[in-house]
């Protein structure tokens, strides 16, 4: 009987001991506010913000908020359709980062801070 209360008091003081250990690890993952505004003339035209973890890539991100429609390519993949509005022709979904036409694709686009993102349908 003495042995038991001893083995149920060192295994008592062990769980409670990693305890705070676990809460911090559930605290660890931090995440940026995602803002993201979609518009094609009378088409689309969405906003959403959404809590996402920080370093994720834009285009994982984005894949979250809306049907994302691609074809791969050399360069990673290139967005083709964002919520069943395809790009034909000599359209494109054209991509900003915080009010800015960025020179990288959504796939290279990491957040690592609250960010804007931008995609609007446009003509070349």
């Amino acid at each position: 009987m003495n042995l038991n209360i001893k083995i149920l008091s060192i295994f008592l003081i062990g769980l409670f001991s990693f305890q705070p250990l676990s809460v911090m690890a559930e605290n660890s993952n931090e995440t940026v506010q995602l803002t993201l505004a979609i518009t094609s003339g009378d088409q689309i035209n969405l906003t959403a913000v959404k809590q996402v973890e920080k370093g994720m890539n834009s285009y994982d991100a984005i894949r979250q908020l809306v049907v994302v429609g691609v074809k791969d390519t050399s360069f990673g993949p290139q967005i083709m359709s964002l919520g069943g509005i395809e790009a034909v022709g000599n359209t494109y979904w054209a991509l900003y980062v915080n009010g800015s036409m960025s020179m990288v694709g959504a796939h290279d686009v990491i957040l690592n801070e609250d960010t804007f993102i931008r995609l609007n349908m446009e003509a070349f």
